[in-house]
């Protein structure tokens, strides 16, 4: 479990989180295949994450958010962006996607630097 957490960090740092980054970087002059990865992202979250259920635990909360929220952003994100060129997305919003990758890489670094154990 350990180790397969380690490499999720790594995928949040090195791609989620990059990617987020680039298109609140980028705005509306972000290449059309990142807006493809992201989607390709957003659909593979069924496929990578338990289903939720009742429980009220950590776990279970992080899958919900997953489902209910990282995939329908990551699946309008993807839309607007290849679709529409993202014209619909205000320039706030573009500020906001930058901070959220930047948040997603550095908690997901403080996570990765704890279960790699270098304070011992």
């Amino acid at each position: 479990m350990n180790l397969q957490m380690k490499y999720i960090n790594l995928m949040h740092i090195l791609v989620q989180g990059l990617l987020l980054v680039y298109i609140g970087f980028k705005k509306t002059e972000t290449p059309k295949f990142i807006y493809i990865i992201i989607g390709v992202l957003g659909l593979l979250i069924p496929f990578s994450m338990h289903r939720p259920n009742i429980s009220i635990n950590y776990w279970n909360i992080v899958n919900i958010i997953h489902y209910l929220f990282i995939m329908p952003a990551f699946l309008y994100l993807s839309y607007e962006g290849y679709y529409n060129n993202a014209s619909n997305i205000s320039p706030e919003m573009f500020n906001n996607i930058f901070i959220t990758g930047i948040i997603i890489m550095i908690y997901h670094i403080y996570k990765l630097y704890t279960r790699l154990n270098f304070s011992k």
